[in-house]
């Protein structure tokens, strides 16, 4: 991996032009605020820019883009933020691949695969990674980027909950909510808190139908696609159900299969105290972090893809 320094990363951002920054395929808090907070920086920069992804950005995060419009153009740079590998840029993939000059992530999982690499696998968030780079550049942060910076960190880190929010985490948004009076209460909420009616039956009915393992250390949920056509819940809703299984007392291992529309199956892994689930994911082709980690099976009945992730997952924990 060639690794650039802060130093490096910044002339590199001042000396780019016309960008299309990626961000990885059902995008979350930390891929949209790091995508949009580096688009106001380029544009602050005078540089011609565009955050580009497979998939819409879901309602829930429209605050972070309010206002933001998008010329075409052809790409000199492309730069990707928060994409570990390329196949999480879905249907952007062939479109990209070979052509990535910079990557900026933190995941432990990266595999590599830009021309250069702004690399963090201790940030909580590359919206942490980011800010470290904005730091130290001394550029000034404005309200619309603290509001993506935070976002990205308060997300990936499960609202500060997750042992990947250390201390530079937290001096991180000590320093945001010093420069601005975000809304953080009500920000909150509406991130963590806030459910349709749709995806509260949803939840009902995915632990109503949890398996565990023998020892009740791993909680596996399987989604049919057809229950969230049933209740009306789009995909963007299901992200933080992913979190359930970790709430049942004793759990180490969290899974959930989400069947695809088109076919295959997307799993999200959660660990406990004294698991990594970064190895199970990579172990499907995936990737991740060693408290929360995804990956993708394309094939195979339910029942035997839940099979398959159950004992695979009881092998690595009982290791």
């Amino acid at each position: 991996m060639n690794l650039l320094n802060a130093g490096q990363t910044a002339a590199f951002l001042r000396e780019c032009s016309d960008v299309h920054i990626l961000i990885h395929r059902s995008p979350d808090g930390d891929c949209i605020g790091s995508g949009y907070a580096l688009y106001a920086v380029l544009t602050a920069f005078g540089v011609r820019a565009r955050v580009c992804c497979a998939d819409p950005i879901p309602p829930m995060y429209r605050f972070l883009i309010e206002g933001v419009e998008f010329e075409e153009f052809a790409p000199q740079t492309v730069i990707a933020v928060d994409v570990a590998d390329l196949q999480l840029l879905g249907d952007l993939r062939e479109q990209y691949e070979g052509k990535i000059d910079l990557c900026i992530d933190h995941h432990i999982s990266n595999t590599g695969y830009a021309a250069a690499n702004f690399w963090n696998p201790n940030a909580s968030a590359a919206c942490e990674a980011l800010y470290t780079l904005l730091k130290s550049m001394q550029f000034p942060i404005t309200k619309q980027i603290a509001l993506c910076l935070y976002t990205g960190m308060a997300t990936d880190t499960g609202c500060f909950k997750f042992s990947n929010a250390g201390a530079d985490t937290f001096a991180a948004v000590a320093d945001l909510k010093r420069m601005f009076d975000l809304p953080y209460a009500s920000l909150n909420r509406q991130l963590f808190d806030v459910k349709s009616k749709g995806r509260m039956a949803l939840d009902a009915r995915l632990m109503q139908a949890v398996q565990m393992s023998a020892d009740d250390r791993i909680a596996l949920l399987y989604l049919p696609y057809v229950w969230m056509e049933e209740l009306g819940v789009s995909a963007n809703e299901v992200d933080g159900a992913s979190n359930l299984p970790l709430q049942i007392a004793g759990v180490e291992i969290g899974i959930l299969v989400k069947e695809q529309p088109e076919g295959g199956y997307r799993i999200s892994m959660r660990a406990g105290d004294h698991a990594d689930v970064s190895v199970i994911c990579r172990h499907f082709g995936g990737g991740g972090h060693v408290k929360a980690g995804g990956c993708s099976i394309a094939e195979g009945t339910p029942e035997a893809v839940c099979k398959m992730l159950m004992e695979v997952s009881e092998a690595m924990l009982n290791a």
